[in-house]
């Protein structure tokens, strides 16, 4: 019997679907990307969150372009319905700079309903 493929896409499932075509071990993607072996396993099981330093560096490691699988980072920067500014700022910029202002938008967005959220909590 086969499992049916994910409804959507994550940021970590499509990781994942590609470090197995690669055939990465965890040690091997963690070498090649730099980042630490245990803060890349914890990345990967969802306990931590990813900078988007961290993705850039496994696009690396994946030969991948700049902006690999950004449409999907901005999950990264709401937690808990929480905007975590040291993500989400470093990742404006960084889409700014490789030109993925298709990702700036949704994030824009969503930081003016949050706001406005806010303010109406105190009218």
């Amino acid at each position: 019997m086969r499992l049916q493929e994910p409804l959507q896409r994550s940021l970590r499932s499509e990781i994942e679907k590609i470090q197995k075509q690669y055939g990465y071990t965890l040690s091997k993607l963690s070498a090649l990307s730099g980042i630490n072996h245990g803060h890349l396993s914890d990345i990967l099981r969802g306990n931590r969150a990813m900078t988007i330093r961290q993705l850039d560096a496994l696009a690396t490691a994946f030969e991948q372009p700049p902006g690999w699988l950004y449409e999907l980072y901005p999950d990264e920067c709401f937690a808990k319905e929480r905007v975590s500014r040291p993500r989400v700022i470093p990742y404006l910029i960084r889409c700014a700079e490789i030109g993925r202002q298709d990702c700036i938008q949704p994030i824009v967005s969503k930081l003016l309903d949050e706001q406005k959220m806010w303010i109406s909590s105190f009218q």
